[in-house]
């Protein structure tokens, strides 16, 4: 399967901009403004959810353990 240089840089820039988001998060903390790191943390969530789903349509396989969201082991101990 080949993969054009639009989508990898597509991709790059989806990186990119997560990377951004989670400086932007750990800066907002630092604040103690909570509200806008959640907003934050967020919209780095969606994209990184939005960029693993591109990626397994391009045929990459999911990480061996993975479990849909809400499927998976309990967090509460």
């Amino acid at each position: 399967m080949e993969i054009s240089k639009q989508q990898l840089t597509e991709w790059a820039e989806s990186c990119l901009r997560m990377n951004h988001l989670g400086t932007l998060v750990q800066r907002e903390i630092d604040a103690k403004s909570f509200a806008r790191a959640r907003e934050l943390s967020e919209r780095a969530r969606v994209r990184a959810w939005n960029l693993f789903n591109e990626l397994l349509a391009h045929g990459a396989e999911k990480p061996e353990g993975y479990t849909e969201p809400g499927t998976g082991p309990s967090l509460e101990a």
